[in-house]
C-alpha cells in the first residue's frame, strides 16, 4: 500500500509537541517496510533531505503557511489525489508499528479513520482515503469557514475537527479492538497491548525519547 507522511515548519506546529525530522521518516519507512513492504511518501515543505528510499513530495507553499496541523488538510485535495493516483494511507510521524495495518485499510469503504479522538469521531493520524473522495475537506475550507464551525463546535482541536465537521459522523472507522492504540505510558511503558498493531504518541513524547525508559519502543522503533 501507498503511505504518505507529513513533514513542516509551520506557523504554531511545534508548540508543546516532539520536534520530528527526516530521521523519524527514515524509521518510520523502515517499519512499514518490515511490516508489509509499503512504499513511503514524504509530504514536507521543501526544507528538508529525504532519506534513501523515501520519495518526496513538496506541498505547495499555501499549504505550508497554514497555521498549526492544517497543512494535513492537503490529504484530501484533487492535486494530492491526482499526484498520488491510487488509494492511499496518511501516517503520522509519533507511530510504533508492531504489525502491517494495511489490512485495516482495504475495503468497500472510500475512507476509513481511526476513531481514538478525545470528544470528536476521527482522529487523523491514521486514515485512508481514496482518490476522489473527500475533496470538500480541502475545497471547502478557509479561515473563515473554520472560524464559524468552530465558534458552533462544542469541542474542537484542529485539522481532525474540520475533516469530522465535513464529512459528518458515521464514517467506517477502526480502533483498540483492530490494535490501534493511543500510547500511555503509565499503561504502555513495559508492554504493548496483546494483538497491537500500531502505538501513536499524539502529544510531546517520542518514540525515540520514550525508547531510552522503555525497552519494547526501543526494540519496536527502528
Amino acid at each position: 500500500m501507498q503511505f504518505v507522511c507529513w513533514l513542516w515548519r509551520g506557523r504554531g506546529f511545534w508548540k508543546d509537541t516532539a520536534a520530528y525530522d527526516a530521521s523519524h521518516v527514515a524509521v518510520l519507512a523502515s517499519m512499514l517496510r518490515r511490516h508489509g513492504g509499503h512504499k513511503l511518501t514524504c509530504i514536507h515543505d521543501g526544507s528538508f533531505t529525504m532519506p534513501e528510499g523515501v520519495e518526496g513530495l513538496q506541498m505547495p507553499a499555501i499549504v505550508a503557511a497554514l497555521p498549526d496541523y492544517l497543512p494535513k488538510l492537503w490529504t484530501w485535495s484533487p492535486e494530492l489525489h491526482e499526484r498520488i493516483g491510487e488509494r492511499f494511507a496518511s501516517i503520522d510521524l509519533d507511530v510504533v508499528l508492531l504489525g502491517d495495518v494495511a489490512p485495516l485499510l482495504t475495503g468497500p469503504e472510500p475512507a476509513r479513520l481511526w476513531d481514538e479522538a478525545r470528544l470528536e469521531p476521527y482522529n487523523t493520524s491514521l486514515l485512508v482515503v481514496e482518490p476522489g473522495f473527500g475533496h470538500a475537506v480541502w475545497e471547502s475550507y478557509s479561515p473563515q469557514a473554520l472560524a464559524s464551525a468552530r465558534r458552533t463546535a462544542a469541542y474542537w482541536t484542529g485539522d481532525q475537527s474540520w475533516v469530522a465537521h465535513v464529512l459528518g459522523p458515521g464514517r467506517a472507522t477502526f480502533g483498540q479492538r483492530d490494535g490501534i492504540y493511543r500510547y500511555r505510558g503509565s499503561l504502555h511503558q513495559q508492554a504493548a497491548p496483546a494483538g497491537a498493531l500500531a502505538m501513536f504518541f499524539c502529544g510531546p513524547m517520542c518514540p525515540r525519547t520514550e525508547g531510552k525508559k522503555s525497552e519494547w519502543v526501543k526494540q519496536a522503533w527502528r
